[in-house]
């Protein structure tokens, strides 16, 4: 709808020019556009006076309409990415502390990236995976943390759902899905046999940019689906 709104605009515009008048207004005479303005020009008060009507009905709409909704999506697109991030960090860091204890205060941000984060949890057949999923086992409390920074990542998606009008439908579905696997793993109910396997499961898929169907994937996914907000 923007689009079309926007091709109207341009053929008004054309139109204001060709309806006046004058066929040609005095700050273009003599440049190159004065020859196209005289060969559309025709004259016609009415094709004018719906032009200027439309032009300052467009106006009017980009300006208390559109300009502010566009301002508000990037508010809220910025904040989903930037959560987002948080998220990563918060989330690596935790499975640090459950697997080697003690880190270096910038290592959980270094390990965002997904080359480094399975340099570093996929060397020596995944030991420090293995012990990093062996301390969740060990420790709720480690668990829950995981828990508590996937329900902050949903609660964010939520809110960014309830209140941008997202015409992708595969950004759209692709939010709702995240919701659901977290909403899933949040009810230990259902997967009583091994919650740290499929928690495990998500968050390497996530940090590691890793489909368990398509095998490994060179762009982050939900990043990509952010941005089309």
């Amino acid at each position: 709808m923007k689009y079309f709104l926007i091709l109207l605009a341009i053929f008004a515009t054309f139109g204001l020019f060709s309806g006046a008048s004058e066929p040609v207004i005095s700050p273009l005479q003599g440049t190159w556009i004065e020859p196209i303005l005289h060969s559309l020009h025709i004259g016609n008060s009415i094709i004018f006076s719906l032009s200027v009507a439309y032009l300052g009905s467009f106006f009017f709409w980009a300006l208390v309409v559109q300009y502010p909704e566009a301002k508000r999506r990037k508010l809220l697109r910025d904040n989903l990415s930037q959560h987002y991030q948080q998220f990563k960090e918060s989330v690596i860091q935790v499975l640090l502390f459950s697997s080697v204890g003690t880190h270096e205060s910038k290592l959980p941000k270094k390990l965002c990236d997904h080359v480094e984060f399975k340099a570093y949890f996929d060397a020596n057949g995944k030991q420090r995976w293995y012990e990093a999923l062996n301390g969740l086992d060990d420790r709720n409390d480690f668990l829950q943390d995981l828990l508590f920074e996937m329900e902050l990542l949903a609660s964010e998606v939520n809110y960014v759902l309830n209140n941008v009008a997202i015409q992708d439908e595969r950004v759209h579905s692709s939010f709702k899905l995240l919701n659901q696997n977290i909403n899933r793993l949040k009810n230990s109910s259902a997967y009583t046999d091994d919650p740290v396997k499929y928690v495990g499961n998500f968050l390497w898929g996530i940090l590691a940019r890793w489909s368990f169907i398509d095998g490994q994937q060179q762009d982050d996914f939900l990043e990509l689906m952010i941005k089309k907000v």
